[in-house]
């Protein structure tokens, strides 16, 4: 029996020509390899040697399956979900963004971020994506390979079954140069699988022990290599993580906390604009309007009545003024759950005509794609019941947009509960839908730099200089 052998590298785009020539080293001792993959990378300047093996990576997201030669040997793959089918017949998908209807199946998948079932189980929820699951689930990969984060980190959790005649192996590598491992050889047969069992399958077993965990401690300035899968498991259910305050990027008292993104600050909430704004600039806005609304303390709900609820809610109620004086709805929304790390509302401006019709049919729109294509998640049914809404708030666990239009204030409430595992990017889709900006859902894809920060932030406060109660 004849297997494919396949070499899998997270290079330092600085690196590449150093990292193709050691790749070509290893294909001569230890291959020959039939593809090299490259993870974590979605541009990259062709080096000036030449690789001797079809070495492939993912680019950015394209309407349709594209294979662009970008130089000798050197391809980089665009679209949603394509499938490349090797001359052994082992078949490889490169996941990007928005996969939609992914049909049949693929012996290795390739995707930036973990997915979210096997994130969750070491505590590092925030470099997951649901999306992944979803195209996991549906492809069922033998080998699936991600980095999770810019500098990565290796990885490699037990190998779990899909079925009876079928198993996987998910694998995170480091970035070359980072310290962890960054490179991974092996063999496979396109006709037959004998890859050995040891573990649970993460997508069928929820994992309650472990937390949610902010960007920013999910990727310390030195990554540190995790333990083995049983003793992390071991530690969490004895020693529940927390984030603490001096390691939450929403809290003051963090001494990283990005200061030049404040736009106002309270006695008991500041006002401070969001990273990877969803919205351009609408005129006559001159920056994104794309903001969020954070207490000071360090809590995952909000009590009823309390001083930081009452003055969150005037920083709410100035700056839809203000948007309203600019002919623009505000749209507010908030999860509130048990899980959370810190409790926050975003708040982003919306056409005020139509604004109303058009937000209730993306919650619908989202709504549906949640309840109908990802069934291990929590599903959504969104009231805007005065009544209803009243009694899912009083819980503390829900999803909750606020539509404000002047002095017509719509609210939209679903309930949460702990069963199931919430979509944490909801409403994002759900603005994303709204804003009809499908690239710009998930924050990182649409990041500022820092001076452009600076930029936006200072022509929020001075849209909003009217209007602060705090000054």
């Amino acid at each position: 029996m004849t297997k494919t052998k396949i070499l899998v590298l997270h290079p330092n785009p600085d690196n590449l020509d150093e990292i193709i020539k050691k790749a070509n080293t290893q294909n001569t001792k230890n291959g020959p390899f039939e593809a090299v993959l490259l993870l974590g990378v979605h541009d990259l300047t062709p080096a000036s040697t030449v690789p001797q093996v079809p070495t492939y990576y993912c680019g950015k997201t394209a309407e349709e399956a594209n294979f662009t030669d970008k130089a000798e040997n050197l391809v980089c793959v665009s679209g949603a979900c394509p499938i490349l089918k090797l001359g052994s017949g082992v078949k490889i998908g490169f996941l990007s963004r928005n996969a939609g209807d992914v049909v049949g199946e693929a012996d290795i998948l390739v995707s930036f971020h973990w997915p979210y079932a096997v994130a969750r189980t070491q505590g590092l929820s925030v470099i997951g994506e649901q999306e992944v699951d979803e195209v996991s689930l549906k492809l069922q990969p033998r080998y699936h390979f991600a980095v999770g984060t810019e500098k990565g980190r290796f990885y490699e959790h037990p190998a779990f079954q899909w079925s009876t005649s079928r198993a996987c192996r998910m694998i995170s590598l480091g970035q070359e140069g980072s310290g962890n491992k960054w490179f991974y050889a092996f063999s496979i047969d396109a006709n037959e699988d004998d890859t050995f069992v040891d573990g649970k399958n993460p997508y069928t077993t929820q994992d309650t022990s472990a937390p949610v965990v902010t960007e920013k401690t999910a990727e310390p300035t030195k990554l540190q290599p995790l333990k083995r899968p049983a003793e992390e498991t071991e530690d969490a259910a004895k020693r529940p993580k927390v984030v603490a305050p001096q390691e939450c990027f929403f809290c003051l008292s963090n001494p990283n906390i990005e200061s030049h993104m404040i736009v106002a600050i309270g006695k008991h909430s500041y006002l401070a604009t969001a990273k990877g704004p969803m919205p351009l600039p609408q005129r006559p806005l001159d920056f994104s309007g794309h903001a969020i609304i954070i207490p000071f303390d360090h809590t995952p709900t909000l009590e009823d009545q309390s001083e930081q609820r009452e003055e969150m809610a005037k920083f709410q109620k100035t700056v839809a003024e203000g948007f309203y004086e600019r002919s623009f709805a505000t749209i507010f929304f908030q999860i509130s759950r048990p899980e959370n790390v810190h409790i926050h509302t975003q708040l982003i401006p919306v056409r005020l005509e139509g604004a109303q019709e058009q937000l209730e049919r993306s919650l619908a729109e989202r709504t549906k794609q949640n309840n109908e294509k990802a069934t291990y998640r929590q599903q959504l049914s969104f009231t805007s019941d005065p009544k209803e809404v009243k009694e899912i708030l009083e819980t503390n666990n829900f999803i909750r947009f606020v539509l404000s239009m002047g002095d017509q204030i719509k609210v939209y409430a679903a309930q949460l509960s702990s069963e199931k595992p919430v979509d944490l990017q909801f409403p994002r889709r759900v603005m994303s839908f709204h804003l009809k900006c499908p690239k710009r859902t998930y924050w990182d894809r649409c990041k500022q730099t820092k001076g452009q920060e600076i930029t936006d932030c200072e022509k929020f406060k001075t849209f909003y200089k009217p209007y602060d109660f705090t000054s």
